[in-house]
């Protein structure tokens, strides 16, 4: 039997961030969160081969986490607009790598915790 959290979790794409980059977020100055195209993040925000063939990743929601840890750490969890790919120049760097972009603006929010601790805050929609 699937519990409905089960099904949640499995239908949520997690990404851990530093405070400094969760800090923009929650400010607002941030709406896109990037990752790097690698075979990583290919098998987790795009989806890959298994023994029955090409499997999609679908996705409901994203939880972004203001790193490692318990359920004590800052969050945001909102609903899953999709991505799309976009090359970038990072600082440093000469050539332009791909990237997957995911909005992660306010309008998608469900709930957020924004401090260590802190109380959980539901957004209506």
């Amino acid at each position: 039997m699937v519990l409905k959290r089960d099904m949640v979790k499995e239908n949520t794409l997690y990404l851990i961030v530093y405070k400094e980059v969760m800090d923009r977020i929650f400010s607002g100055e941030k709406t896109t969160e990037y990752r790097e195209a690698t075979e990583y993040w290919e098998k987790r925000i795009v989806g890959g081969w298994t023994k029955i063939g090409w499997t999609p990743r679908n996705y409901d929601y994203i939880r972004i986490t203001n790193g490692y840890g318990n359920d004590t750490r800052p969050y945001i969890k909102m609903k899953y607009p999709g991505y799309t790919r976009k090359m970038r120049l990072l600082e440093g760097d000469t050539i332009p790598t791909q990237h997957y972009a995911i909005p992660i603006n306010r309008e998608l929010w469900i709930e957020y915790r924004e401090e260590l601790n802190g109380d959980i805050q539901y957004v209506g929609n």
